[in-house]
């Protein structure tokens, strides 16, 4: 039979097992000073994301926001496609063609670049020069927004006998510096309204 002492002293040690349990979670569980997403703000239904980062062999908090694709910046504030649009000038050179003599020639125009319904494209109007070949969607990259992918059908409305894209091309920007379409292939009538397959190069700069 346990005696009233015994029983106060089994009492006494399993209360202090109790609080030190306490403890030992409550230190493995406490808060660190890092930053965390409480006071982030990410908008147009982004979202943020709080990371574990080992610098110098210390780890550390970091948050930041995911952006929707279509959307960029610390704040997912930015459209992606923002950084395109306006007025620039192009220097169209021919690098390949059915025509030997028109290689290495330089055309020189503006184009408009224009928004479209959606955040993660926008519109060219007069490529080529050729103002009635426009409303061209002009695709953004979901990993890298700097790249661009120009789809030959989507302006299929827009095929016209002497002129058309045969085959999507994908461009590159520097924003506020330039915009380059390494290879653009077409096909359209000459001037001896032959036709004439050509492989293009675009540089444009912002007016």
């Amino acid at each position: 039979m346990v005696n009233k002492k015994s029983s106060v002293t089994i009492a006494a040690i399993v209360a202090l097992l109790c609080f030190l349990s306490v403890v030992y979670v409550s230190s493995c569980t406490k808060a660190g000073n890092g930053p965390t997403c409480e006071g982030v703000v990410c908008e147009n239904s982004g979202y943020c994301l709080t990371d574990t980062v080992i610098t110098n062999g210390t780890k550390q908090l970091t948050s930041h926001c995911v952006c929707p694709s279509g959307f960029e910046g610390t704040n997912c504030a930015t459209v992606s496609a923002s950084k395109f649009l306006g007025n620039w000038s192009v220097v169209q050179t021919v690098i390949g063609s059915d025509s030997a003599k028109t290689i290495g020639t330089d055309s020189l125009y503006s184009v408009l670049l224009y928004a479209s319904a959606t955040p993660t494209t926008f519109m060219i109007y007069n490529l080529c020069g050729d103002k009635n070949y426009n409303d061209i969607i002009c695709s953004i990259d979901s990993i890298n927004t700097s790249n661009f992918t120009i789809d030959s059908l989507s302006a299929f409305h827009m095929i016209f006998d002497h002129f058309k894209l045969t085959q999507n091309a994908s461009g590159v920007i520097i924003p506020g510096t330039s915009i380059t379409i390494a290879k653009l292939c077409v096909r359209r009538l000459n001037y001896n309204v032959n036709w004439q397959n050509d492989t293009l190069s675009l540089v444009m700069k912002p007016q």
